[in-house]
């Protein structure tokens, strides 16, 4: 996690490294990955709609990273992206407003730079977003619908910037 790209662009290294490098604690024997997501091919083949379980881990990449999983189990690129969007929507009874393109839906949605029925893992090559009528290029400036854009983060202005990567360092050799 501390070398994903979209990570590294908006959250502060010190963060990203406290809150995602750790020692692995469980055996190779107990990694049950790859079975959950066997499972959960045959689940949705039996009819039962599978969603994305992802608890927002990492900025909102744990939703990519269930659907690559759900992949790496047997599910289509198709299906396993119908896990992160119209399931859900359905499971949720949000089907009418959400997880689809169609007209009279909301059209929060976002473009893609390359194909993920190609390759899952494409998932997350996010050109721009639409929330709300307004389109968002990937530094988040408003390029149609409006004006603007999101303010800097903390750790982008002036008093967030304090907290470095030197600063980091300092922090962490003390607690050594």
């Amino acid at each position: 996690m501390w070398n994903e790209p979209i990570l590294s662009k908006w959250v502060p290294r010190p963060l990203l490294d406290a809150r995602s490098r750790r020692p692995v604690m469980n055996p190779p024997e107990e990694d049950n990955l790859i079975s959950n997501a066997i499972t959960a091919r045959r689940v949705g083949e039996l009819g039962i709609p599978v969603s994305i379980g992802a608890h927002g881990q990492r900025e909102g990449l744990g939703a990519h990273w269930d659907m690559w999983t759900f992949v790496m189990g047997g599910m289509t690129p198709m299906q396993s992206l119908h896990t992160g969007t119209i399931n859900p929507a359905r499971a949720l009874g949000l089907d009418k407003d959400l997880g689809s393109l169609e007209p009279g839906k909301l059209a929060d949605l976002v473009v893609l730079d390359d194909n993920p029925l190609e390759n899952i893992r494409n998932s997350d090559h996010i050109a721009m977003t639409m929330i709300g009528g307004r389109l968002l290029d990937s530094n988040l400036q408003v390029v149609a619908g409006g004006s603007g854009g999101f303010r800097p983060f903390w750790f982008q202005q002036q008093a967030g910037g304090a907290f470095t990567a030197g600063t980091a360092n300092a922090v962490t050799h003390q607690e050594d």
